[in-house]
């Protein structure tokens, strides 16, 4: 099947069994629902020189071009066997990074943006960030959506809510407009949630204690006054929440999922108008036990206009 030039278009990277299939599934979830393309794409390394000056391996460029045919061709027939109505194009590149050569697929095809499976060896249920996920988290131009181990396994029918994480700074007022857009073309309900973390206890004494509970109480209040100061900027149905714990991943964990997409920002340090990962949304790809996208830095919510 082929792609409507007009229509959205959803770059999969496709990568050897088990992992592709996580991401074939939540493409195809995203697809589905934003009634969107799905453009398979792979990345295959460079052909090394021959021995010659200006020579190329044919053979070895003969079996890289066959394994990536077949590598498509499996994706294909597996997606087209769970939503057989999807529009279906391919693309393939050569590049010594595959996550680069991914980003660069996105751009020349005016994709919307990019799904990718977790790293091999991570754990279940949880997103794992290898090296081509790590490339597109510093540097895509478009948003990179990530999917948890084995989410393949049980793919929801839909994405029933983005969940924005959302930590108020000038810099990333972007992402409300944006995550709440993407949720509407979703027709998925929207929630802001803020994660508060304790402070790191130094000493025992009461005096201490007493210190860090009040710390504490003035980060509990800043986040519900920062909370409502955006669920009123926003005029769209939304709700609000913090989770608190130690750290990212025990703050994640008393959070109630059910068939959510977790957007998050980039950081405010990277290049505009790209992805870049800082290190509390770092922490929250790593723990996330639901499919996260990271939006570029800049990101307004025009970015789905035309797609």
């Amino acid at each position: 099947m082929s792609g409507d030039g007009a229509r959205m278009r959803i770059v999969v990277g496709c990568q050897p069994e088990p992992r592709g299939q996580d991401a074939l599934a939540l493409g195809m979830v995203l697809a589905r629902q934003l009634g969107a393309g799905v453009l398979l794409a792979h990345v295959r390394p460079p052909a090394s020189p021959g021995a010659g000056v200006g020579a190329v391996d044919a053979e070895w460029r003969a079996f890289l071009r066959e394994q990536a045919h077949r590598l498509l061709d499996d994706a294909e027939a597996r997606l087209c066997g769970w939503a057989p109505d999807l529009p279906v194009e391919r693309a393939i590149t050569s590049n010594r990074g595959s996550g680069r050569g991914l980003a660069r697929i996105a751009e020349k095809h005016g994709a919307a943006l990019v799904v990718l499976g977790p790293a091999p060896g991570g754990r279940a249920a949880r997103v794992a960030v290898g090296s081509t996920a790590d490339q597109l988290l510093h540097g895509s131009p478009v948003p990179v959506a990530l999917a948890p181990r084995g989410f393949a396994d049980h793919p929801p029918a839909r994405i029933a809510r983005c969940t924005i994480a959302w930590q108020r700074d000038p810099n990333t007022s972007g992402v409300l407009g944006c995550g709440a857009e993407f949720a509407r073309r979703l027709d998925a309900d929207l929630r802001l949630l803020t994660l508060v973390l304790r402070p790191v206890r130094l000493y025992s004494g009461k005096q201490h204690q007493a210190a860090e509970h009040q710390v504490l109480r003035a980060a509990r209040e800043q986040a519900r006054q920062d909370l409502g100061a955006a669920i009123a900027d926003l005029d769209v149905s939304v709700d609000g929440e913090t989770a608190e714990g130690d750290d990212v991943r025990t703050a994640l964990d008393t959070v109630t999922w059910a068939d959510d997409l977790l957007i998050c920002a980039s950081s405010t340090v990277g290049p505009v108008k790209r992805v870049f990962v800082g290190d509390v949304s770092h922490k929250i790809v790593r723990n996330a036990r639901t499919p996260v996208m990271v939006l570029p830095r800049g990101v307004r919510a025009t970015i789905w206009n035309g797609a």
